[in-house]
């Protein structure tokens, strides 16, 4: 009888120090495809290093037809249609480390503020404008130009200045029709950007007081976030956007530590600073899709903060 209880506690106890299932889920950017070969390339480079399964989320790439199922989908539609797929994955382990690139970044963090008692460990954010997009890259302007409304009123002959641009993401047409206008934050047009309905609610600047509650705790439920970027950005700006920082209606820059989001803690950006669970991983050289595959993003950045999950 003796020695049976001490087998029955030695199996235990071996099953107690039974390592955790973990699980990676990326999603993609705008205006790119689950099985882009950088994304292939990030994946065969994490598994083949650590064992650890990635799921690429094949789910509104590229420009697909139709357009309601592409990269330009506002992602009010995107969030919890991702969202449903992530938790069926997400179901097969103990916790997830959830990756995003670019827009996928936002997405990820949307996904993480609207799932009670989510299972994600880590979030890593590789070059992604979690403060919003202050300016509009060059190769976004023929997007936003070749909307059917836009391409109307160009052949009635009216023109747009530079300040019309820097209004048209806000339109209501715009916000239901391109993606990337979504968590488009001018600071010159800071009123504007208020009467949007994701990106204000994503940051706990407007909504009830009940959801913003709610998404505060989810993302404090995070135990690292894991901020990927460098200054030779030439799509997100600014570039310390990927930081949680911002820019200034005078275009001066306001690190994180500064925002209004950390310094009134809206969705627990400082709860996470203060536990420590922030790093911030900056590599200059890098334009912005050099990020997702970059040896220098993966071996310095991505594969440490994996073995710190594996290892914890």
């Amino acid at each position: 009888m003796v020695i049976y209880l001490i087998l029955i506690a030695l199996l235990g106890s071996a099953a107690g120090l039974e390592a955790e299932k973990v699980g990676i889920v990326h999603m993609h950017g705008f205006w790119q495809a689950y099985d882009e070969q950088h994304h292939l390339d990030f994946k065969n480079f994490v598994e083949e290093k650590t064992g650890v399964k990635v799921h690429l989320i094949d789910a509104f790439n590229d420009l697909a037809m139709p357009p309601a199922e592409s990269s330009i989908t506002p992602l009010n539609v995107q969030v919890p249609a991702i969202l449903k797929m992530v938790k069926n994955i997400a179901a097969q382990y103990d916790k997830i480390i959830a990756v995003g690139f670019s827009q996928g970044g936002v997405i990820w963090r949307a996904m993480i503020e609207s799932w009670d008692n989510h299972n994600v460990d880590t979030f890593i954010s590789i070059a992604a404008p979690q403060s919003g997009q202050a300016g509009i890259p060059p190769k976004y302007l023929a997007s936003l130009r070749n909307l059917p409304f836009v391409k109307m009123a160009q052949s009635q002959g009216q023109t747009m200045s530079e300040a019309d641009l820097k209004l048209l993401p806000y339109d209501p047409r715009v916000q239901q029709t391109f993606a990337p206008s979504n968590y488009y934050r001018n600071p010159a047009t800071y009123q504007y950007y208020m009467s949007t309905e994701f990106f204000p609610k994503l940051n706990n600047e407007a909504g009830d007081a009940e959801e913003k509650r709610r998404q505060k705790m989810n993302f404090e439920r995070l135990r690292k976030l894991i901020l990927i970027g460098g200054p030779d950005e030439e799509t997100i700006v600014p570039w310390q956007s990927e930081m949680f920082g911002f820019i200034t209606a005078d275009d001066k820059i306001v690190p994180m530590k500064k925002t209004t989001f950390y310094k009134k803690n809206l969705f627990g950006l400082k709860t996470l600073e203060k536990k420590g669970a922030i790093k911030k991983c900056i590599k200059e050289g890098l334009k912005h899709n050099d990020f997702p595959n970059s040896s220098e993003v993966l071996n310095g950045c991505v594969l440490p903060a994996i073995q710190d999950v594996l290892s914890g």
